[in-house]
């Protein structure tokens, strides 16, 4: 122990408060006793007593205090002096999966604050010490399930993604769609301290696990939403070159601005209904049909059973409307090797990204699945006839 915590009467008593982080987000407590403390605001917690741990105390002090239950996880550096007699240590917790929300039982007040909120309240003394690691520990954020590329963590109500530069064409996109009104779309905030774009966080639940497909009507909602997105982007045109995260070119004859990552990975859902539509990196010129083939590729998906395999692209292309689903089939194929091609090239390139999406053995499973779909496709386009 420093010196600077020696007291004459001894080792001072411990007490233990509990930053409770959840999705980027620090839950703070308001004071109403004693008076000279009143109105200031802290980490809860309290007094380690006889015979318990800092994490039983801690544990305890939440379930009187807050009416709920948390996992402590670590220790922060550092102690902070509160009385002569008392020191505070503060510990980095979690709320337990499926506990009620944190109530005021002690405090009169509660609030969650993101990393730049953390100045926003008028913190006590004892707690002051311990913010700048606390505004680390926020800022990094809560990594999000789904995507491909990686990067991209949630702060409160916000998704915070790194950058290239491709950022400003993409956020153009986004802006028109807002402009537009359309629906699962995030929009666009500004940018961090660490130079990430700031997004809205779109709710719902992602659909990760890659044995679990999207339900028909799942399927047909992400399609009718597509239709949507195509016929607003439509009218959006930039002029001349843009760079684009696969190139620096103009729209051709014919091309829209496509997502070019429509896939399960990249959608949430409120039970049947798409509430999101996230990963807008990768958009750039394309056709409608580079879409709809890779939506095929990721979400009838095609290496299954035939016959399913078959009934799922009719439903895509009925729900999306005017297509013929053996057109869109016959597309995946030079869809998915242009999709292969163009993440070699960004590795080539330096693009972290691509590396990290290759480093997850994506282009091992492009070659098996076009292998299996080559094997596949004269029977599902037979069915489909």
């Amino acid at each position: 122990m420093q010196g600077w915590l020696a007291v004459s009467a001894g080792t001072p008593r411990r007490v233990v408060g509990a930053a409770i982080v959840v999705d980027g987000r620090l839950l703070a407590a308001r004071r109403t006793e004693p008076a000279t403390l009143a109105g200031g605001w802290e980490v809860p917690g309290g007094k380690v007593d006889p015979g318990e741990t800092p994490e039983q105390a801690l544990t305890r002090e939440i379930r009187e205090e807050l009416g709920c239950e948390i996992s402590v996880e670590r220790s922060l550096e550092g102690r902070s002096r509160l009385t002569p007699t008392l020191e505070l240590q503060v510990f980095v917790c979690s709320l337990v999966a499926g506990e009620p929300d944190p109530t005021p039982v002690e405090h009169d007040m509660l609030r969650w604050l993101g990393p730049e909120e953390l100045h926003e309240v008028d913190w006590l003394p004892a707690d002051e010490p311990f913010l700048p690691q606390l505004h680390a520990l926020l800022i990094d954020g809560a990594p999000l399930p789904g995507g491909n590329v990686g990067g991209a963590v949630r702060i409160g109500q916000t998704v915070r993604r790194p950058t290239g530069p491709w950022t400003a064409a993409v956020h153009g996109v986004l802006e028109h769609l807002a402009e537009r009104g359309l629906d699962s779309v995030p929009r666009v905030l500004g940018r961090d301290e660490r130079s990430r774009e700031v997004l809205t966080y779109l709710p719902g639940e992602v659909v990760y696990v890659p044995e679990r497909r999207l339900s028909d009507e799942q399927l047909a909602s992400l399609m009718r939403w597509l239709r949507r997105y195509h016929d607003t982007i439509e009218t959006y045109r930039p002029s001349g070159e843009v760079p684009w995260r696969f190139g620096t070119r103009a729209l051709g004859a014919g091309e829209i601005i496509t997502h070019n990552d429509i896939g399960w990975y990249n959608t949430s859902f409120s039970g049947p209904h798409l509430t999101g539509v996230f990963d807008w990196d990768l958009v750039g010129p394309g056709l409608r049909v580079d879409d709809l083939a890779f939506a095929a590729w990721n979400d009838v998906p095609l290496v299954q059973d035939v016959p399913d395999a078959a009934r799922r692209l009719r439903l895509m292309a009925d729900a999306y409307g005017g297509v013929d689903p053996l057109a869109v089939l016959r597309h995946v194929r030079p869809r998915i090797r242009g999709s292969a091609r163009r993440i070699s090239q960004g590795v080539d390139a330096g693009d972290p990204g691509m590396q990290r999406l290759v480093g997850t053995g994506v282009l091992e499973r492009i070659e098996r699945g076009l292998a299996a779909l080559e094997v596949r496709q004269a029977e599902i386009e037979a069915d489909l006839r």
